[in-house]
């Protein structure tokens, strides 16, 4: 047993001494009785109380003439070996002995990095009173301080090599190790650079938080946003079912009427047959009645009495009437159908507000325009001049038509803008595949890369079209209330579709749906070019993001 673990366990052999036989704890408040026994005040209190027995010791019984005071020397003795408990070293995790101690060993205070050493509070008051010793750096107790001893020459790890990154001994500096500093010097610049990664982490903590605040009030926008076009939405189709079921009730109630009279008719039939055979059997009982008589003379009597002819219906051409001479629901249908397109013309509405998130700033490309056209320095207007212009042909550039493509490629997504028409006298606006014939006169069809809405020249207008029509293989007529003077167009690549719209009216004119597009589109613009000059520019307009929330 070593001499540390001796003292140890004599002082707990001491401190067992020192214990309440009542509570099993140390002596709180020592007293000591006539007897010789000894308590904690409280305790014998307590069970002198309990017992109800006036002044008798509880483990002997022994009657006390009065209550013991405080056993002042005890109670010295017990602070005495607490103290000497609470500082004695006994190889607990994290406890660091005195290497200045001999036998018992007490816990160490502070561990001293230049005598690589710990004390105890008793051997540290050296390194507080001598002058000599009062640089030398303390800290908190270190279990293992051959770490901070050199390896090779036993000496204190002082300095700091920037070179190696590592910590080295005055005596090491016979080497070549490059920049070196006081360890404490490189402690402090070390922890300067903490300090500022900790203020850089933080910065980037502040960040994600903001991040966080800007995400939650996004979802909030968004969520407003999504929650006002549910109920437009909404709305729109409950209109769209009270069509349908005012249409319904409608053609129902033909039927319903119809089902009424029958249900009258049949019922007033069988009440007046069930009448008339009710009389026919009283008839018949009464005729048993008669044939069973055997007088002959009552039998006479009683036989001219009855009438078997009683006047009745005819039946023989009597029916119900089920013909059923409903006519057409046609005008029910149309009225249904007028009344459905014009619930979901509101959609229009809706779309429009949508695609302002989807919208291109679409610039026009000159080297695709006709001789005879001019692009505006900002590429956003184009106007029929009226003769050829002096530029470079190329297979690039539309030779026949007065046509000219965006500079915008559309290949993915979704993609929105709008062109002022004014009062042009004929125009063609749309998308084209970036492949599409360019030369001579090609059908603006789907089959061919266009697809395109064409506003014809009152003059020009083909029979049996109107002055309006879409370039589909057949092309199909539109009609207007008015004449359109902004046409929005939408583009979404990945589904197939390409939508017309009149911003003005805020209503849908068409949708190309399921298109193959198979390459990249470009935006689409035309004048119909003829002898006299078509005055009116084409303009690519910027949204009105007002008007369109």
């Amino acid at each position: 047993m070593t001499a540390t673990a001796k003292s140890v366990k004599d002082d707990c052999f001491l401190e067992r001494h020192l214990k309440c036989p009542i509570c099993m704890e140390t002596f709180t408040d020592p007293v000591t009785t006539s007897c010789g026994h000894s308590f904690c005040m409280r305790c014998l209190e307590l069970s002198i109380a309990s017992f109800q027995v006036d002044y008798a010791c509880p483990l002997c019984k022994k009657h006390l003439r009065k209550a013991p005071k405080v056993n002042n020397v005890l109670r010295d003795i017990v602070q005495e070996v607490k103290n000497t408990l609470s500082q004695t070293f006994t190889g607990a995790a994290g406890e660091v002995p005195c290497d200045a101690c001999t036998v018992p060993k007490k816990k160490a205070e502070k561990s001293c990095l230049v005598c690589v050493a710990s004390f105890c509070s008793t051997h540290l008051e050296n390194h507080y009173s001598a002058k000599r010793l009062k640089g030398h750096k303390l800290v908190e107790p270190v279990e293992n301080l051959d770490t901070r001893a050199c390896p090779t020459h036993g000496c204190p790890l002082a300095l700091y090599c920037r070179k190696r990154q590592t910590c080295i001994c005055a005596r090491c500096l016979d080497g070549d190790h490059g920049k070196v500093v006081s360890a404490e010097e490189e402690w402090q610049e070390k922890k300067d650079q903490i300090e500022n990664t900790k203020a850089q982490l933080q910065e980037r903590i502040m960040t994600r938080k903001a991040k966080i605040d800007e995400i939650n009030e996004a979802l909030k926008s968004c969520k407003e946003d999504v929650g006002k076009e549910w109920w437009d939405i909404d709305a729109l189709f409950t209109a769209v079912l009270d069509v349908v079921k005012a249409a319904k009730g409608e053609a129902l109630n033909p039927l319903e009427d119809k089902l009424q009279l029958l249900n009258k008719e049949s019922k007033n039939l069988k009440d007046e047959l069930e009448d008339e055979i009710n009389k026919l059997e009283a008839t018949i009982s009464k005729l048993d009645d008669i044939s069973a008589l055997e007088d002959h003379i009552l039998f006479l009597q009683m036989y001219p009495s009855l009438s078997v002819q009683d006047v009745m219906k005819d039946w023989t051409y009597i029916e119900l009437d089920t013909t059923l001479s409903f006519g057409s629901m046609r005008e029910t249908a149309t009225t249904m159908i007028e009344n459905i397109q014009q619930q979901l013309e509101k959609l229009a509405t809706i779309e429009l507000a949508r695609f302002t998130k989807f919208e291109v700033d679409v610039r026009l490309d000159p080297d695709t325009a006709h001789q005879r056209l001019v692009v505006s320095d900002d590429r956003s207007k184009v106007r029929d001049e009226g003769e050829n212009q002096e530029v470079a042909d190329s297979p690039k550039r539309y030779d026949v038509l007065g046509s000219v493509l965006g500079l915008n490629t559309l290949a993915t997504g979704k993609s929105y803008w709008e062109v002022e028409v004014g009062s042009t006298n004929g125009w063609d606006l749309g998308v084209a595949r970036g492949s599409a014939n360019r030369r001579g006169r090609p059908a603006l069809n789907p089959d061919n890369g266009y697809w395109v809405l064409v506003h014809f020249e009152e003059s020009d207008v083909p029979k049996p079209f109107t002055a309006y029509a879409v370039m589909t293989a057949p092309p199909v007529s539109l009609s207007f209330k008015d004449q359109p003077k902004k046409v929005g167009v939408f583009v979404d690549y990945e589904e197939g579709i390409v939508s017309f719209y009149d911003v003005t009216a805020r209503s849908h004119i068409y949708s190309f749906s399921k298109c193959s597009f198979q390459d990249e589109l470009h935006p689409f613009f035309s004048l119909h070019m003829k002898n006299e000059i078509n005055f009116e520019p084409l303009i690519i307009s910027k949204i009105n993001h007002t008007k369109m929330n």
